[in-house]
């Protein structure tokens, strides 16, 4: 019976987070429902969501006390509103699956070897770029056999997906660039943001060979495969031209729904919405909880920060340029390996370079591929996350399939640091 429950929370959840969003209501109604939600379901997860749960919010709820002990205090925002968007999209892009019924040509298979390769890199690049995390239930949906995706399959939805980020303007990862690197131009960091992308291709590309090609099952680019993702992609598009200031989330958690409403075949539309409600939306029980969870880390990692400042990292550097770059890099990455999203560590280290006067399209350049390296590479980024809950994905395994990807990444990213100071400065 708390299954159904909860569904009918998350259902309220979601709704009254659009109100916060179009409507201006207080967020803190959605945030009751999502926290009660995961109250519901975090007692019933599998054991090994339950493990993962409960390490997460043990790290949380120890790193929220030394940092009480050591007199920084937190807000209930802070503590409790985090991650509310990505519950809210989780919920959202979960509605998906009403269309997919009708949409998806399983009849057919999906492409194999190097051309279901390509079409994968191809497909989640261009599409992740535009609708940004959805793309992974898009075509992780399609792509998964008994609910799990292989260890192919996973590098390259987290790997290409995330590198979007050097490039995409969709991404909430531009804006962040443009506000902590005032005077950024995006016509010249976007031939260097594409090469990063090819880069993480190539990478990706390797790994996939070494691990077997002949078997690799990818994303086929067929019209009917493509409807779906494409109409998401017009109606996000069109949300964004008439919502300039809404994030992509935010017009992601309404548009979802209404496309799969579009799609989803006539017969028994009320047996299907109930399902939904009742089945569905339970089912992302360890997605609900991992991402609220991961709020309560975030926050006490962020206010581990205001004990410790990265200040001493750069107090002897006088001037911005490759070894720089690449610092400022490595820092974020290693950084996020302990949970601290790029935006924490972003913010913390802009105001460190301002006073270097560095280029400004270097600077966001550098912050943009310290973003798109670390989601992608890291276990705890929102993306890999969202893989580890949805796909049964071990985090152990994320982690190490991303070292060498890690190191090769950030080479070339420093190799494009070169490359822009030699063309431009």
């Amino acid at each position: 019976m708390s299954k159904p429950i909860a569904g009918v929370l998350l259902f309220g959840m979601w709704g009254l987070y659009l109100c916060y969003l179009f409507l201006g209501l207080s967020p803190w109604p959605s945030a009751i429902l999502a926290w009660s939600a995961a109250l519901l379901l975090g007692p019933r997860l599998d054991k090994a969501a339950r493990r993962q749960c409960s390490i997460l919010y043990g790290a949380g709820l120890l790193l929220l006390l030394f940092c009480w002990l050591n007199g920084v205090r937190f807000t209930a925002k802070e503590l409790f509103l985090p991650n509310l968007d990505m519950v809210a999209l989780f919920t959202a892009v979960s509605t998906l699956n009403l269309a997919t019924s009708a949409l998806s040509d399983n009849q057919q298979p999906n492409w194999r070897g190097w051309r279901g390769l390509a079409s994968s890199l191809l497909g989640v690049s261009l599409l992740g770029a535009v609708i940004n995390m959805s793309v992974l239930f898009v075509v992780g949906d399609r792509l998964a056999v008994n609910g799990t995706l292989d260890r192919r399959q996973v590098i390259i939805l987290n790997r290409i997906y995330c590198a979007a980020a050097f490039w995409s303007p969709f991404f909430i990862a531009m804006a962040v660039a443009l506000t902590y690197a005032p005077g950024m131009q995006f016509s010249r960091i976007l031939p260097f943001g594409l090469l990063a992308a090819f880069g993480a291709m190539v990478i990706t590309s390797w790994d996939v060979w070494r691990q077997g090609i002949a078997d690799f099952e990818g994303y086929p680019l067929r019209l009917q495969t493509l409807r779906l993702p494409l109409l998401l992609c017009i109606a996000v598009l069109a949300g964004k031209g008439w919502w300039p200031t809404l994030t992509i989330t935010g017009i992601i958690a309404l548009m979802a729904p209404l496309v799969s409403l579009l799609l989803m075949p006539r017969q028994n539309v009320t047996v299907a919405l109930k399902q939904q409600v009742t089945e569905r939306f339970p089912a992302m029980g360890s997605q609900v909880v991992l991402f609220l969870g991961a709020g309560l880390l975030a926050a006490g990692i962020h206010g581990l920060t205001q004990i410790w400042s990265p200040q001493a990292l750069f107090a002897h550097i006088s001037h911005y340029g490759v070894i720089e770059a690449a610092l400022v890099t490595l820092v974020i990455l290693l950084i996020a390996y302990l949970g601290v999203h790029p935006i924490i560590m972003t913010s913390s280290l802009a105001p460190l370079l301002w006073h270097l006067h560095p280029d400004p399209s270097l600077l966001g350049m550098t912050f943009l591929f310290a973003w798109g390296l670390a989601t992608g590479a890291t276990p705890l980024s929102g993306a890999n996350l969202a893989l580890i809950a949805c796909f049964r994905v071990r985090a152990w395994n994320m982690l190490v399939w991303n070292l060498s990807y890690a190191v090769k990444q950030w080479l070339w990213l420093i190799a494009l640091y070169a490359l822009y100071i030699w063309c431009y400065l």
